[in-house]
C-alpha cells in the first residue's frame, strides 16, 4: 500500500519515474543523508492580468523549478513530516485562522473571502490593505529559515538526513528547459512522447548546458514539494506579531503566502500599513511598494478590493475581470481548436460528427468539475447574483457556439456557418 505522502509523477526530467520501492527508501533517513540531488529544472510561468481601472493588459512572470522524480518522492516524504509539525503549531497557536495557504483546512478561496467580507461589511467603513511581498520565495533568508526549522524539529543541530534536504533546497542548482530544448542533440528527445530523462547530467557537461547555483544567503526554488512549507514556517513570527496587532486592535488579519491583509479602521491605517513594512524588515523581506493596495470600504470611491480572485464592494461580490477573461480566452481557443480538428477528420472519413461532449463539460452548466460549477458556488457562499450575471453570460455564449458546431456536423450542413470567438 502507497504511503499517504507518495505521489506518482508522469512528468519527463533528468531521471526516471518511481515507484514504492524507491519511496520506501525514501523513509531511511540515513538512505536520505548520503543522497545525491539533481538540479532543477527551471522554466518561467507567465500570466496574463487584466487591469479594468487602467484598461490595460499586464503579464505576470514567476519562475517555476521542478524536481527530479527521486528528489521529489524524498522532498514529499520530508514536506508530510515538516507540514503535520507546523499543522500541530497552528492548531495551538492564536493565529490558527490566520494563515490559510498551503494547508488542508476544508476550504476553497470563496470561503476566505467570505469571511473577510462578513468582517468587513460589520466593521464598515474600514480600511482595507494589502501587502505583496517582493520576490517572496527569492528572499527568505536561509539562516533565519535554518533557525526555525530546527525549532521546530526540535533539533540543536540539523540531523544529517535534515541537513542533506536543508542544504539542497537553499544551495540548490538549476538547468533552463528552454537551454534543453534549443540544444541541437537533445530536440529529438523533445519530440518523442517517453518517461525517458532528457538527459543525465554527464551529459549535460558534455554538452557545455549551464547549471546554475544558487550561491546567495537567501532565497529557496519555488514549485518543489517542500517549498510552500517551508515558506509558512518562514513566516511564523510575522504570524504571531501581526495577528497579535491586529486581534488586540479589534482588526483582522490574514496571510495568503505572499499576500497579506490587514482589515482596520480607517484611523488605524498608518499604524497597521507601519508595523506590516517594519515587521516584513524584520525578516529580512520588503514589501513591493507598487503592489501595495489601500481601500476604504464602505464608500464609493471609484476603487474596489480584489482578494484572493474576487473585487469585493459594499454592493456585493464579483469574480476579478482577469480570471473572467483568461476563462473567455479558453473558451474561444477551445471552440477554434474542435472546430479545425473536427472538420479536418469529417474531411478524412475518420469521423461522421464533431465531438462536442468535452466542451460541455468543461464550459457549460453541468454538474461537473469546472469553472461554471466553482463560480455558482461562489455566488452561493457570497451570495452574488453579480457572479450569476458574470457566469450565465459565458454559459449561454458556449451554449450556442457548441450547438453551432453540431450543426456543422449535419450530414448536410452548411459549413460555412462559423463557430466564433
Amino acid at each position: 500500500m502507497a504511503p499517504e505522502w507518495f505521489k506518482s509523477r508522469k512528468y519527463r526530467h533528468l531521471d526516471r519515474p518511481v515507484g514504492l520501492s524507491f519511496a520506501a527508501q525514501a523513509e531511511n533517513p540515513a538512505f536520505v543523508a548520503r543522497h545525491p540531488f539533481l538540479p532543477l529544472l527551471h522554466y518561467t510561468k507567465r500570466t496574463k492580468r487584466y487591469r479594468p481601472l487602467q484598461h490595460q493588459t499586464t503579464y505576470k512572470s514567476r519562475p517555476i523549478m521542478y524536481a527530479s522524480h527521486r528528489d521529489a518522492c524524498i522532498l514529499s516524504r520530508y514536506n508530510y513530516q515538516l507540514s503535520n509539525l507546523l499543522e500541530s503549531y497552528y492548531q495551538n497557536s492564536k493565529f490558527n485562522k490566520s494563515v490559510i495557504a498551503y494547508r488542508k483546512l476544508g476550504k476553497a478561496n470563496y470561503d476566505f473571502v467570505s469571511e473577510v467580507l462578513s468582517f468587513a461589511r460589520k466593521h464598515s467603513p474600514c480600511q482595507m490593505l494589502c501587502f505583496d511581498v517582493s520576490d517572496f520565495f527569492g528572499s527568505l533568508n536561509h539562516k533565519l529559515l535554518k533557525a526555525r526549522l530546527k525549532n521546530l524539529l526540535g533539533q540543536n543541530e540539523l540531523t544529517q538526513d535534515w541537513y542533506n534536504i536543508f542544504r539542497y533546497i537553499t544551495k540548490y542548482s538549476w538547468v533552463d528547459l528552454d537551454d534543453l530544448r534549443r540544444h541541437p542533440a537533445l530536440q529529438d528527445r523533445f519530440k518523442k512522447q517517453s518517461i525517458a530523462p532528457f538527459a543525465t547530467v554527464a551529459e549535460l557537461r558534455r554538452m557545455d548546458i549551464r547549471i546554475n547555483s544558487n550561491k546567495n544567503h537567501r532565497g529557496i526554488p519555488q514549485g518543489t514539494p517542500i517549498s510552500a512549507t517551508l515558506a509558512n514556517l518562514y513566516m511564523i513570527q510575522f504570524d504571531e506579531v501581526l495577528h497579535s496587532w491586529a486581534s488586540g486592535h479589534g482588526c483582522l488579519y490574514r496571510r495568503y503566502s505572499d499576500d497579506i491583509l490587514i482589515v482596520c479602521p480607517p484611523d488605524l491605517a498608518k499604524e497597521a500599513e507601519h508595523i506590516a513594512v517594519e515587521q516584513l524588515t524584520q525578516e529580512k523581506l520588503e514589501a513591493n511598494n507598487e503592489k501595495t493596495e489601500r481601500w476604504l470600504f464602505g464608500h464609493n470611491l471609484g476603487n474596489e478590493p480584489q482578494y484572493l480572485g474576487f473585487t469585493l464592494s459594499s454592493n456585493g461580490v464579483s469574480i476579478r475581470a482577469s480570471s473572467l477573461s483568461r476563462q473567455w480566452r479558453k473558451l474561444r481557443r477551445s471552440l477554434r481548436h474542435t472546430r479545425r480538428d473536427g472538420l479536418a477528420a469529417i474531411e478524412k472519413g475518420t469521423a461522421n460528427t464533431i465531438y462536442t461532449k468535452k466542451l460541455r463539460r468543461r464550459f457549460s452548466a453541468l454538474p461537473a468539475t469546472n469553472f461554471s460549477a466553482y463560480a455558482r458556488r461562489s455566488a452561493a457562499k457570497l451570495e452574488s447574483p453579480r457572479i450569476i450575471r458574470q457566469i450565465r453570460r459565458l454559459e449561454r455564449f458556449a451554449d450556442r457556439e457548441i450547438t453551432a458546431l453540431k450543426r456543422l456536423s449535419a450530414p448536410h450542413g452548411d459549413n460555412s456557418t462559423g463557430a466564433g470567438g
